[in-house]
């Protein structure tokens, strides 16, 4: 009987410890964003976080998000209140990444930081020969080997701005919401406000069990300090009482 009970005991304080974990904050480093739902890291549990916030830390304590389809950027900021992820390539050449980008098939959309703010469509074109730059025709550096410039250009871009005859094409990207030459540093993305809506301001956010699709809803702070304390201790004391009792009678 004595051992019936103090594996209740065991079960029910590591069930604690276990939703403790998911609702308590993280980061990768001192300086690094705070991680928190939706987001989690890989070597928590998948009920920590919602589907495609999973991040990860590198040997140098670097954040890291990989978006669809294998796309690795560096995780600068993360503002919960607005809902926007501030990222940036690891080698400051977010480019050479975006024909594999497919933002479709993840949780984040690019932000746009005025109403009027368009979004842009770019062909990268490797060229054996300098173009002249101009609005609609940005060098990409990064991309650029001796000789052999790399353009990104915008289909407003007619015969009579850029001759690209001597260019290969090399793939398209569409939907950027930045000239390339400014996306080469730090972006932001946004995820949907209808994760954890309303639960910023006094309530923790988490994964709603029994749900079948991925739904979210809010709960009250964690217990902390001496609160904390007596959720732990009250459990022990319990146990405790029930022992004297068995033994008495």
């Amino acid at each position: 009987m004595n051992f019936i009970l103090f594996l209740i005991l065991i079960a029910s304080f590591s069930v604690a410890v276990s939703q403790d974990d998911c609702l308590a904050s993280t980061t990768c480093s001192l300086t690094g964003p705070v991680i928190r739902f939706p987001f989690r890291l890989k070597n928590q549990p998948e009920n920590c976080g919602y589907p495609g916030f999973e991040l990860s830390c590198t040997e140098k304590n670097e954040t890291m998000l990989e978006l669809p389809n294998s796309v690795s950027v560096m995780v600068r900021t993360i503002t919960y209140e607005s809902h926007q992820i501030s990222l940036q390539d690891p080698e400051n050449c977010l480019p050479r990444q975006l024909q594999n980008l497919s933002l479709s098939s993840s949780p984040f959309n690019f932000s746009l930081s005025y109403s009027w703010e368009s979004l842009y469509n770019y062909t990268f074109f490797n060229c054996s020969s300098q173009k002249k730059e101009m609005y609609y025709v940005h060098h990409i550096p990064c991309l650029s080997l001796p000789g052999y410039p790399v353009y990104a250009v915008m289909p407003e871009a007619g015969f009579r701005d850029v001759d690209l005859s001597s260019c290969q094409k090399m793939y398209n990207f569409s939907g950027v919401p930045y000239q390339v030459s400014e996306i080469s540093k730090v972006f932001s993305l946004n995820w949907s406000s209808e994760i954890c809506r309303n639960c910023e301001e006094s309530m923790k956010c988490r994964m709603k069990s029994n749900s079948k699709e991925p739904e979210t809803e809010c709960i009250g702070e964690p217990a902390t300090g001496a609160a904390r304390k007596l959720g732990i201790a009250g459990p022990i004391f319990i146990f405790f009482l029930l022992q004297v009792a068995l033994f008495v009678f």
